[in-house]
């Protein structure tokens, strides 16, 4: 009888719940679990719709680098080198070359794959020290947390998030364009590449900059559900060498992403120094930048404020792969050691300030990965590499102008520019070359004879280190090499014989050392004084 009565129960009992089911079938879907444990257990657990992906990707680094020591000729660099020497007596007069840009940038790409922790809800982490707070307010902790809420350092140049415009240097330069003091001049807001982001690239580099101008770890993302992985990191990287002033953004990143779509929905960001630490090299980069711009007078043009910026990171910064900072503005305002990449930024930082546009590339120079500039003057985009400005030869330290304002088409017969998730502006014009600026192009041997002439004698009025001219092409270019320098012509000795009979102050006429270079056409004679 009590199985009669229990076996009843149980029909009645199951009857019941498969009415309950059929009548409402959707709500009982909707509270099954996604993923169960044994269906013995008690304990049943959901599945979270963003899944935490801890998978770190490392931006691509130009920080690590090699160079060849001067005194080494250096036959893949943009400087074309042969020795040319006569010794067939030893009181022979010769002619030897000199190799004048010793420095080598190289970038090497990362592949460590470091593990730090991502955050598995919508809060703030703190890389450095494992607290978390909500989105949007400010990390803090006993000893002032990665960022205290007082930090102001260099956010009021990354916090604007609209597409502006350059507002000046633009429209014709001539010497009657002056310059205009930096109070009453807008600054570069936003990178050339910013602006010529699509609408979705648009949306994570704001995201990525709001996050940072309020100096928090979270970047959200969960208003679009169409951004893939490849999406973050083109525009982070872009971030990372285009923003200058966020010289204390790490190039590591870690997202997470939602497991069934693949797609992000959070990132973290990762800085290099707590808040006081970025506030004191802020206080300091401002200090030597301030000391910078007040060497701009106000009958400059902007061709004039672009190479007394050019001319002072090469004369005052020291190229040192070593260096602690070596890649980004605090490298080369504070520490005055750089590379490539601390040049190239610190360059356009500079530029910003007076309203001048600028940006970064990033491409090989005869194979060795390489960073530097373009800039706009005069309305007309040109190349500019501040690392290759940076001389220490064996005679002693000069500014280089080789690649000083030069086009697509010379860049083009050394280098190649990586890809980018937009195009680089064409850079056709020569007008603001450094040699077509001063007159030191040569159409011939014999003007090239007859400049090299009046430079040597400028020189020598002032004690220079060099001669110097620009070939217009590369048959004349050739032309002057063979008959200045080969062991059959060696006219470089009579013209140095000629010049000496006129200038100020003497230097060696029988021993010459000089320097070519087949990229930029530009030929040099190194004076060594007597007197």
């Amino acid at each position: 009888m009590k199985r009669s009565v229990r076996w009843l129960w149980l029909v009645l009992m199951y009857g019941m719940l498969f009415t309950a089911c059929d009548n409402n079938s959707s709500a009982w879907d909707e509270g099954l679990p996604v993923v169960m444990t044994n269906p013995t257990s008690p304990t049943v657990i959901y599945e979270t719709e963003i899944t935490t992906v801890t998978e770190p990707v490392i931006l691509p680094d130009i920080e690590s680098t090699s160079r060849t020591a001067s005194t080494e000729f250096m036959p893949s660099l943009a400087t074309t080198t042969t020795t040319l020497t006569s010794q067939t007596e030893e009181t022979e007069p010769t002619i030897s070359v000199l190799p004048d840009i010793p420095n080598v940038p190289i970038r090497q790409f990362t592949t460590t794959q470091a593990t730090y922790p991502v955050p598995t809800t919508a809060s703030t982490a703190d890389p450095g020290s494992g607290q978390s707070t909500a989105p949007g307010s400010t990390s803090t902790s006993q000893n002032g947390g990665i960022w205290a809420s007082t930090t102001t350092a260099s956010a009021a140049q990354t916090q604007s998030t609209s597409e502006n415009a350059v507002t000046s240097g633009t429209g014709t330069l001539s010497d009657e364009t002056p310059y205009t003091k930096p109070s009453l001049l807008s600054s570069v807001s936003r990178p050339y590449g910013y602006k010529n982001l699509g609408e979705k690239g648009l949306y994570i580099y704001d995201s990525i900059i709001s996050s940072v101008s309020r100096k928090s770890a979270y970047v959200d993302l969960s208003d679009r559900d169409d951004i893939t992985t490849q999406d973050y990191c083109d525009v982070y990287e872009l971030v990372y060498n285009d923003e200058n002033s966020i010289f204390y953004l790490d190039t590591k990143m870690q997202y997470s992403i939602v497991t069934t779509t693949q797609r992000l929905k959070s990132a973290t960001i990762f800085y290099k120094y707590n808040s006081s630490e970025t506030e004191r090299m802020q206080n300091e980069i401002d200090a030597e930048v301030n000391n910078i711009l007040s060497k701009v007078s106000s009958d400059m043009s902007q061709y004039d404020i672009v190479k007394l910026f050019y001319d002072y990171l090469a004369e005052n910064v020291v190229y040192d792969e070593d260096a602690p900072h070596h890649s980004d503005i605090y490298g080369v305002f504070v520490d005055k050691r750089a590379i490539c990449g601390g040049y190239s930024k610190a360059f356009s930082y500079l530029c910003d300030q007076v309203g001048i546009e600028t940006l970064t590339i990033t491409g090989d120079a005869d194979g060795t990965p390489h960073m530097w500039n373009m800039i706009k003057l005069g309305g007309e985009w040109y190349h500019i590499d501040i690392t290759y400005a940076v001389t220490d030869s064996k005679l002693g330290s000069y500014v280089r102008y080789d690649y000083f304002c030069i086009t697509d088409e010379v860049i083009d017969r050394s280098r190649n520019v990586y890809a980018q998730t937009y195009s680089y502006p064409e850079a056709k014009s020569e007008r603001f070359n450094y040699f077509v600026v001063n007159g030191l192009v040569a159409d011939s041997y014999d003007k090239a004879y007859e400049m090299l002439y009046d430079q040597i004698i400028k020189a020598s009025a002032n004690k220079e280190l060099i001669a110097q001219i620009q070939c217009s092409s590369k048959a004349v270019y050739d032309d002057v090499v063979y008959n200045l320098f080969s062991p059959s012509r060696k006219q470089a000795l009579d013209l140095m014989e000629d010049a000496l009979t006129n200038s100020v102050n003497k230097f060696k006429s029988d021993n010459i050392s000089y320097g070519q270079d087949d990229t930029t056409y530009v030929v040099k004679l190194f004076l060594e004084y007597t007197n």
